[in-house]
């Protein structure tokens, strides 16, 4: 499976290379040469990407050497910000052009389960539960059962959302 950084991106530095001509039109000789940051931009976004398949992750870059890793060197994967990372067991860290946090799911299949979805697990794992707010000011996750047996105990509980998988329009 392949993960490249969204196209839509294209039309964003199109649009803002046609406001930023505006300005460089004042003054073409001194300014023209902003115009190269939103063509390695565009560049960036058709050349970056990341494979992952049976034999490793593979990553494209633009400017920095492109790499291929194996499943056994890699430790882990991790999310800085808005970026994905993957640690290898020798202490190195590659980012992962194209891959979100939301992309766990995809990743988690494109791995054969190698790599966690942890979405999918915490979504399984709330299904049917509340989420409510204690007289402590901490959201927590509850089932029915446990909403109904400690506001009957005296427990202050406020709702803050219910899980609608199992809700029945309630």
């Amino acid at each position: 499976m392949t993960f490249t950084p969204d196209r839509t991106h294209v039309i964003a530095a199109v649009l803002m290379t046609g406001i930023a001509l505006i300005g460089i039109s004042w003054a073409p000789l001194k300014l023209g040469w902003l115009l190269i940051f939103p063509i390695i931009f565009i560049a960036w976004v058709l050349t970056a990407k990341t494979v992952v398949n049976d034999n490793g992750i593979s990553v494209s870059y633009l400017f920095k050497k492109n790499v291929k890793l194996p499943w056994d060197q890699l430790r882990g994967i991790g999310f800085e910000g808005s970026s994905a990372k993957v640690a290898t067991v020798d202490g190195r860290e590659y980012t992962l052009p194209g891959v979100t946090f939301n992309s766990l799911p995809d990743l988690a299949e494109a791995s054969s389960g190698r790599i966690a979805d942890v979405i999918t697990q915490a979504s399984e794992a709330a299904d049917g539960m509340m989420e409510v707010t204690d007289q402590h000011g901490d959201s927590i996750l509850v089932t029915p059962e446990e909403y109904k047996e400690r506001t009957a105990a005296g427990e202050k509980l406020s709702r803050i959302r219910r899980d609608t998988a199992h809700d029945n329009g309630q």
